[in-house]
């Protein structure tokens, strides 16, 4: 009978079960989705329940507003327990909507001069960013955080002026390369951002990506690879949602979810 116990208890311990949260704005339910986690782990034979409380066009700031956001949606996806870990994509939207930063931007004549916009934008965000955190761990302390700082997107025909709404605004419009002028920018918002939250957290709770440069790879640009953008061409139109999501089921989007896996999930779950 002991034997017995001591048997069940190793295949318990062995079958590791993961409740995953997806929370933020519409990388999660628009593109490309809380369900490329779930693919992903399924492919890799973990055992684990994804739940989606991403919700468009939503911001930082805004969940912010309430410091426990995040714990509240992971009580209400995970009730018995909570989340173990939690994808978290805020922050583009914030920028959108940031009329200082646009106006800044307008302004704005050297490259120095825009970063400097995009320096006091982010320390906005990232006031609000850190609050969701710390109310995250308030609740849930050994919940670990996955994030990207989202990706180059279509820039052909109104998409251009879309995507530079998220960053490089009319200071990047008006440049002689427009793409890579926003390519520049969105390399630099990684330094200052997620890996900014990396060091500040840590790697055993935060674990920041670097996704600027696979949907360009996955949509055949050339020279471009993760952590390494094209400044000469955006990702593949047909595998983008309204310009700025990578569309599940496209091998954009399959791209992210391999990046996902080989970055963050693969080292926080037990394969």
């Amino acid at each position: 009978m002991l034997k017995t116990l001591g048997f069940l208890a190793v295949l318990a311990s062995a079958k590791a079960d993961y409740n995953i949260l997806s929370f933020g704005d519409s990388q999660g339910d628009t593109g490309p989705t809380y369900a490329v986690i779930q693919d992903v782990l399924d492919q890799n034979n973990v055992a684990a329940k994804v739940v989606n409380a991403a919700v468009g066009g939503t911001l930082s700031c805004g969940w912010a507003a309430e410091s426990d956001a995040i714990v509240t949606a992971g009580r209400s996806a995970f009730p018995v327990s909570g989340p173990d870990l939690v994808w978290l994509t805020v922050g583009g939207n914030d920028l959108a909507g940031d009329a200082k930063y646009h106006a800044c931007l307008k302004l704005s004549k050297t490259d120095s001069a825009a970063r400097r916009c995009l320096d006091a934008a982010n320390s906005r965000l990232m006031e609000c960013t850190k609050t969701l955190l710390d109310g995250l761990w308030k609740g849930f302390p050994d919940a670990k955080v996955g994030m990207y700082n989202y990706e180059v997107p279509c820039v052909e025909d109104y998409c251009l002026e879309e995507s530079a709404n998220f960053l490089g605004g009319d200071y990047c419009l008006s440049q002689s390369s427009p793409i890579g002028c926003m390519v520049d920018l969105l390399s630099y918002w990684q330094t200052i951002y997620v890996d900014a939250l990396e060091v500040m957290y840590g790697k055993e709770k935060f674990t920041g990506m670097n996704m600027l440069g696979v949907a360009q790879q996955a949509s055949g640009v050339p020279g471009a690879s993760q952590g390494n953008p094209s400044r000469d061409a955006g990702s593949k139109c047909e595998w983008m949602t309204s310009c700025v999501h990578p569309t599940y089921g496209t091998k954009t989007a399959d791209a992210i979810g391999e990046v996902l896996w080989m970055d963050w999930l693969r080292n926080v779950t037990n394969v």
